[in-house]
């Protein structure tokens, strides 16, 4: 990174900003808000209100990648560069947006950028924007356009497919389906998990392990199981479709007839695999949301906290406060489901007291008896 006695001096000028801050010499907080946020720049040797004090450690760029090493989790790449002004040095370090959020200080304190400050925030904090975080290394190849058209076409009546590639990277930039990683253009998490082809390579958490036990727990005989890959729509469907084939039905007689009872109504296990697909935690990358069937019940796991200020008796009532806003809002538009939060009220009033919520851990599970 190149940067100038004259654009250090503009830099200087506009003050301190949600990505430029003025440091004098401890910085890992900083470095560790900018990678939680969108990146910036960190000049060491500007005091706060722009006076140029410069450095005084010895090898500071070796004392930088020392700290960028051991003392933020994980570890981050940085450039910098020293620049000479009114005879003193200046280090400017770009932070870049941080790919394998969220950074902690060795302390274990998440920080993020608040304007031109810093603040703590929890882990699952961070975690809500995650959706729209780049994938590296990906590009146009990564997705389906066909399935894309189709999106655009049928919920916009753009015709995608008739459009140039620069106007389609356009849409698909404005809409955070695409965004810039290091000066390339990248799908982006939830862009990848809607319209992917193979999202699983990326995003292996992203599968759903799907298994039939002969007994109560996990290990009763195991009758059936399958791993279910493939964008989010896909993986709902799929889901749903296994679960109601091998779902039990109880039947009894009326007069001279005999009458099937469906256990778990058809828009219950569809709400909550929905639920779990739009709303897990897909930060966490090593563990995958199950769909278990026990002979009493059939059981949903998925990774992360319920998000925010949310709690179990909170979305008993309709509160939603959704962790990814990106795919809530695709989902919702694909007419998976209304965005309202009236899923868990629905399911509560079709159940009743054969269903259950808890967490557990990093966990949120669903239980629905038989």
């Amino acid at each position: 990174m190149q940067i100038t006695p004259n654009t250090l001096q503009q830099l200087i000028s506009q003050g301190e900003n949600s990505q430029v801050e003025f440091k004098s010499e401890a910085v890992a907080r900083e470095i560790t808000a900018f990678a939680n946020y969108q990146g910036g720049i960190l000049l060491i040797g500007v005091e706060d209100d722009g006076t140029i004090s410069g450095v005084s450690k010895p090898n500071m760029e070796e004392w930088l990648v020392n700290i960028t090493r051991h003392n933020i989790i994980p570890a981050l790449n940085l450039q910098t560069s020293a620049i000479e002004m009114q005879g003193k040095t200046v280090f400017a370090v770009k932070i870049p947006k941080g790919v394998d959020k969220p950074y902690q200080t060795i302390d274990g304190k998440y920080w993020i950028r608040a304007g031109s400050t810093n603040r703590t925030a929890t882990k699952e904090e961070l975690s809500v924007h995650f959706d729209i975080a780049p994938i590296a290394n990906t590009s146009l190849k990564d997705l389906d356009l066909n399935s894309i058209g189709d999106y655009y076409q049928t919920y916009y009546d753009i015709p995608f497919a008739d459009l140039e590639s620069t106007e389609q990277e356009n849409i698909l930039h404005n809409a955070d389906i695409f965004t810039q990683h290091e000066g390339q253009t990248v799908t982006t998490v939830g862009g990848l998990l809607l319209f992917g082809k193979q999202p699983q390579r990326r995003l292996p958490q992203a599968a759903i392990t799907f298994a039939v036990f002969k007994g109560t727990d996990i290990t009763a005989e195991l009758i059936d199981k399958k791993e279910i890959t493939g964008t989010l729509p896909e993986l709902i469907d799929k889901t749903v479709s296994l679960v109601q084939l091998f779902l039990p039905v109880s039947s009894s007689i009326e007069g001279n007839q005999r009458k099937e009872n469906i256990l778990i109504p058809h828009k219950v296990v569809r709400e909550a695999i929905v639920n779990a697909v739009a709303h897990r935690d897909y930060s966490i990358s090593q563990r995958k949301i199950t769909v278990y069937l026990f002979q009493d019940r059939l059981e949903m796991t998925s990774p992360g906290n319920l998000p925010n200020t949310l709690t179990l008796d909170k979305i008993r009532y309709g509160n939603s406060a959704p962790r990814n806003m990106f795919l809530v809002k695709y989902l919702d538009n694909m007419r998976y489901f209304d965005g309202l939060g009236r899923g868990i009220p629905m399911i509560i009033k079709a159940m009743g007291d054969k269903v259950a919520f808890e967490e557990i851990g990093v966990l949120f599970k669903l239980k629905f008896y038989l």
